[in-house]
């Protein structure tokens, strides 16, 4: 399970260091993919290909959603050292320079930019509709 946050420095080469507490979880074959959010999610291989095994007998709209999640991915592969190279344009994407805060989200990862996760969680109050949302859910 993926949960969590840790921060790491970035290298020149453009590699960053997955934490080990996250490496069983992830594998070592995952792909990154730009999320609608601002951030960089990181899914193990075999979770990623589920999700689009989900939308490859769909209708035309479907379609279109498996082609905007597989335009922008990259599948990484972690070395010895457990370390992934994010691409130039993937870093970009995110807005990350030196520094990644990755947070786990139960069945992937988010690479954010800090300035960008603290705007994203700056309010940490749960919202009214978040609290019926966790309400309808059984989370509260």
């Amino acid at each position: 399970m993926l949960i969590g946050s840790a921060v790491h420095t970035i290298d020149a080469k453009g590699r960053v260091v997955i934490p080990a507490k996250y490496r069983e979880s992830l594998g070592l074959s995952v792909v990154a993919v730009k999320s609608v959010d601002g951030c960089i999610r990181v899914y193990p291989r075999v979770r990623y290909e589920e999700y689009l095994e989900k939308l490859s007998k769909g209708n035309v709209l479907q379609l279109k959603m498996r082609r905007k999640l597989v335009l922008n991915a990259e599948e990484l592969t972690l070395d010895a050292q457990g370390r992934v190279l994010l691409s130039e344009d993937m870093r970009g994407i995110a807005g990350i320079t030196d520094k990644v805060r990755m947070v786990g989200m139960i069945e992937w990862l988010e690479f954010w930019n800090e300035e960008k996760l603290e705007q994203e969680c700056a309010d940490e109050e749960f919202t009214p509709e978040e609290l019926q949302q966790m309400a309808e859910l059984g989370l509260c």
